[in-house]
């Protein structure tokens, strides 16, 4: 039994010392986007090792350890056209241990548009398909874009955030927390904060349901410049400047002074998982356009909702079986929330079924590249 591993990511799902780190060092300590903690985390509550060493993509080969036995890498939405994975490659080349790559997933807008793949990347899918029995992706997408690319040994089963909590019945609940909404209102977790083409509507909506419902939040897993104003930072040059301003003109706010002003009041940035699934407990639900923030307001309780608007969030949101609507089904429900949550025709048993039949699949993958399951992930088969 392997037990020894390197694990590609910043930390385990918590920054050590946020609190004295400015928020551009901070999102640094993240990977960029404050979303990567969740499945950093739930990945490593899956496997028991004696020695399990951090390693970024920048590691050098000898910088680890020879005695590390398997490379385990969370992998997130890694296969889309900005990402150039030759170091990672390269790494991978280098170690040449047996892999258990976790939740990849495929990002394009469309899935009429898939992906065009960097040369870096593409080496890095070959490079990681040589050395695992099988490549787990996020859902369908995915598996179909791989072997489109001639990626044939590939699983389909989502993503570990899924499996954060281990109550194998936490879907009939907050199936019967969403039937109390009708009789109440706020607050609300908001996570937000995409800036891009096509969600000005959905993310001017979410910005109107914090103001009209006192204690909500917003919370912003990136950009940086939506971050600093939250801990009075100010912004660093004309280009962080020029950004800010051209997020509160998309926001709907009148002034760069309304939106500081919108984000000390309502704006939070979590710093651990831990400390993020606590935090929204004190919300009566959660309207998202970000999955990350989605699955951890889920494995905290609380009703969560995620708005798609990529192949990302589609493909994730229906294969997790979570609570998530199209745009325009926002649009359309957009004054009531308990109508939102109506909307998604959530299901809490299907929803734990589906965790059951995801933990089962994590431990094949655990097993088949000699690592031991965790206690925590075998509990939701004794279940």
């Amino acid at each position: 039994m392997a037990s020894k591993v390197a694990y590609l990511a910043e930390n385990f799902g918590g920054v050590d010392l946020a609190w004295r780190r400015p928020m551009p060092e901070l999102l640094l300590a993240t990977g960029g986007n404050v979303g990567n903690l969740a499945f950093w985390h739930a990945a490593r509550l899956l496997f028991d090792a004696d020695e399990v060493h951090l390693i970024s993509r920048d590691t050098r080969p000898d910088q680890v350890p020879a005695s590390v036995e398997v490379f385990v890498i969370p992998a997130a939405n890694f296969l889309h056209a900005g990402a150039d994975l030759g170091r990672l490659a390269a790494l991978v080349r280098a170690l040449d241990r047996p892999c258990l790559v976790l939740g990849l997933g495929a990002q394009a807008e469309s899935e009429d548009a898939p992906p065009v793949l960097k040369p870096g990347t593409l080496d890095f899918l070959w490079e990681v398909s040589r050395r695992s029995p099988s490549i787990y992706v996020r859902g369908q997408f995915t598996q179909d874009f791989c072997r489109a690319l001639g990626v044939e040994n590939t699983t389909v089963l989502g993503c570990p955030s899924l499996l954060i909590n281990p109550d194998m019945e936490i879907g009939v609940t907050i199936e019967a927390r969403i039937a109390a909404l009708a009789g109440g209102s706020g607050p609300y977790a908001v996570h937000a904060a995409c800036i891009k083409p096509g969600l000005q509507s959905v993310e001017r909506e979410l910005t109107r349901l914090v103001l009209l419902h006192p204690g909500s939040a917003w919370i912003v897993q990136r950009p940086v410049e939506l971050m600093k104003p939250i801990q009075g930072e100010a912004m660093r040059g004309d280009t962080e400047t020029a950004y800010f301003q051209r997020c509160a003109e998309f926001l709907g706010f009148p002034s760069t002074t309304a939106l500081t002003q919108f984000l000390r009041v309502h704006g939070r940035v979590p710093s651990s998982v831990n400390d993020w699934a606590h935090g929204l407990r004190r919300f009566t639900a959660g309207v998202n356009t970000r999955i990350h923030g989605t699955m951890i307001g889920l494995a905290a309780g609380l009703p969560s909702l995620c708005i798609c608007h990529d192949t990302r969030t589609r493909e994730l949101a229906a294969q997790l079986r979570v609570p998530h609507l199209a745009q325009r089904d926002l649009i359309e429900h957009r004054y009531s929330v308990p109508a939102l949550f109506a909307a998604t025709k959530f299901s809490g048993s299907h929803f734990d079924a589906g965790r059951g039949a995801a933990a089962a699949g994590h431990v094949a993958a655990i097993r088949s590249v000699g690592l031991k399951p965790s206690r925590h992930l075998l509990g939701f088969l004794d279940a």
